[in-house]
Parts: structure tokens; sequence; C-alpha cells
């Protein structure tokens, strides 16, 4: 079941379909984009919509690809750390005859 929500963002209001139990989520997603998009018109006040929109959404696209690296070199690191682990224990267990 979806419920309607207004959000603002950059002073204009949209309603949105969400899943039941996602509109506290979907609000706090709305207000950090709203306040992205505020942080660039205080630097810029002369700045377009669409620069706006166009800079926001990179900045967002780039913590997305820092947060896919930082979670690729954490399953390497926990890899790395089973494999060290198995070599470790062969070394140190008898064989099994």
């Amino acid at each position: 079941m979806s419920t309607l929500i207004d959000l603002t963002i950059a002073g204009r209001t949209y309603r949105m379909a969400t899943g039941a139990g996602e509109e506290t989520r979907l609000r706090a997603l709305a207000a950090r984009l709203d306040a992205m998009l505020q942080d660039l018109k205080m630097q810029d006040p002369n700045i377009d919509r669409d620069r706006q929109l166009i800079l926001t959404s990179l900045q967002l696209v780039a913590d997305l690809a820092e947060a896919h690296q930082k979670l690729d070199d954490q399953a390497t690191a926990v890899t790395h750390f089973h494999r060290t682990l198995a070599d470790r224990l062969e070394t140190l267990l008898p064989p099994v005859s």
C-alpha cells in the first residue's frame, strides 16, 4: 500500500507516492537534497536552476561512488583476512587422515 506525501525541495512542493513505513526515510532524503541545493544557492545566488540540479546530482553520484568504493575495499579486506586465517589454521592443525 502506498502513501502520498508532500516534499518541499528548492521551494517547490512535490507529491510523491511511497511505500508504507518509508515516509520518514523519503522526507530525510528530500531534506538532504534540499540542503545541498540551498548550499549551492548560498555559494552562488545567481546560479540557475538547471546548473544547481546538475551540480547537486554530480555531488550525489560522487558520494555514491565513494561509498561503493569503500564497500569494495572492505569486502577485499575481509576476503584477505579470511584467506590469511584459513592459511594459518591449516599450518596449526594436524592433517586429517
